[in-house]
């Protein structure tokens, strides 16, 4: 197979789930982006990685069989493999009709695996032309200070400033974000709202999203914290869900910290932007985020979780090349240390993008809006221009 085939594995059964990998590993050219035990979750997954082939496990009383014919409903490209042990033809029919292309049987039949994904593989070929991009946006970092809500505030605005399409920014770091205020909007409503309410739907995001003059949409963040106490993490996986469904791109200025709220939003984000600044305590923040991005499968597609650097400058005492060294991952673009405007920009409730003035920050967080959506930009071979490698190398720390 000479093209990449892309899977999610929900199944809950740890061995089965390991079983099932191990086959599809071993055939050429097929890549896991993920796996869950949890139907919610792998759902929440699957649909933003968009795999060509979903693979749910099917038991009695066969409860997975309407979420199977949703999921299908909402990505009619994507293959849905059924794995089972029951053979009764009255629920294999029922499994059929729901959308599921494949029936993965145990034992385990390699060879007849190897054909079903050969089957999906050539159909995939065959299809031409590509749907406009959609995708939720999360910037990361587990280290408060990095700049991640001004990064995402002003990325929203320069995606709805190039593509003229429908984009929200939520701000679920509960505890410390303020992208209303970095935007300069005084909202009536917020996120605590929405979660008081006696449900969570459609009506009822709309009903507390603001319109900044730029035409985004912006879910604030509470300004009382009991407001938002108890907040689960299906509750933020309904917003998002919501959100991702009535607009073309979501920004997410995530909490600062790895726990099951963000877990949610991770699970439900197509690109995944871990923020860093050149010095050593947000280098060491930003492998420990790595290593717990590898531990649940995000780093098995290259463009998951793309690293950008925050507050370069010339003078950093790490250059770039020094910290993807040491990070073992690509710089996928940077923003100058422009605090003069930065602060202003802050302080004045205005975008640093989109302006006939743009700053070396705005223009820089600009490269980086274009990079993330390069079709929309209409060129895939947007170069930033990043400090030289200074002579020598400086081991940062150990890698153990």
């Amino acid at each position: 197979m000479s093209q990449t085939t892309t899977v999610v594995i929900v199944h809950r059964d740890d061995i089965e789930r390991t079983n099932l990998r191990s086959a599809f590993e071993a055939l050429s050219g097929v890549q896991i982006v993920g796996e869950r035990s949890d139907l919610r979750s792998g759902l929440a997954l699957a649909h933003q990685v968009k795999p060509q082939i979903l693979v749910f496990d099917m038991v009695p009383p066969f409860d997975d069989v309407a979420a199977a014919a949703q999921f299908k409903v909402e990505h009619p490209e994507c293959a849905v493999f059924i794995a089972t042990d029951v053979l009764d033809p009255e629920v294999l029919l029922k499994v059929m009709r729901a959308g599921a292309q494949e029936v993965l049987r145990r034992p385990l039949d390699r060879a007849a695996l190897r054909e079903a994904v050969e089957r999906v593989t050539r159909a995939s070929a065959k299809k031409s032309g590509s749907s406009a991009s959609r995708g939720v946006v999360t910037v990361f970092s587990n280290k408060g200070g990095a700049g991640v809500t001004t990064l995402a505030a002003n990325l929203a605005i320069g995606m709805r400033n190039l593509t003229r399409r429908e984009v929200a920014l939520a701000d679920f770091d509960i505890f410390s974000g303020d992208a209303a205020f970095v935007l300069g909007v005084h909202p009536a409503r917020s996120l605590g709202d929405l979660l008081n309410a006696p449900r969570i739907d459609s009506a009822n995001v709309h009903e507390v999203l603001i319109k900044h003059e730029s035409g985004v949409s912006v879910l604030s963040q509470p300004e009382q914290l009991d407001r938002v106490d108890g907040v689960t993490p299906q509750q933020i996986g309904s917003v998002l869900e919501i959100l991702s469904s009535t607009h073309d791109f979501v920004v997410v200025d995530a909490p600062h910290v790895f726990n099951e709220l963000t877990l949610e939003i991770f699970d439900r984000s197509s690109t995944i932007l871990l923020v860093c600044e050149p010095s050593i305590p947000s280098v060491r923040a930003a492998r420990r985020s790595l290593d717990i991005f590898n531990k649940l499968n995000f780093l098995v597609a290259s463009d998951r979780v793309r690293l950008v650097v925050n507050r370069r400058s010339d003078s950093s005492a790490i250059t770039i090349p020094q910290l993807e060294e040491t990070l073992g991952m690509p710089v996928f673009g940077s923003i100058s240390n422009d605090y003069a405007a930065v602060s202003m920009a802050i302080n004045v409730g205005k975008p640093l993008v989109g302006s006939h003035d743009e700053s070396r920050a705005g223009r820089d967080i600009s490269t980086l809006t274009r990079k993330l959506l390069p079709s929309e930009a209409g060129s895939d071979n947007i170069v930033e221009v990043v400090p030289a490698r200074r002579p020598g190398k400086l081991r940062l720390f150990g890698r153990g």
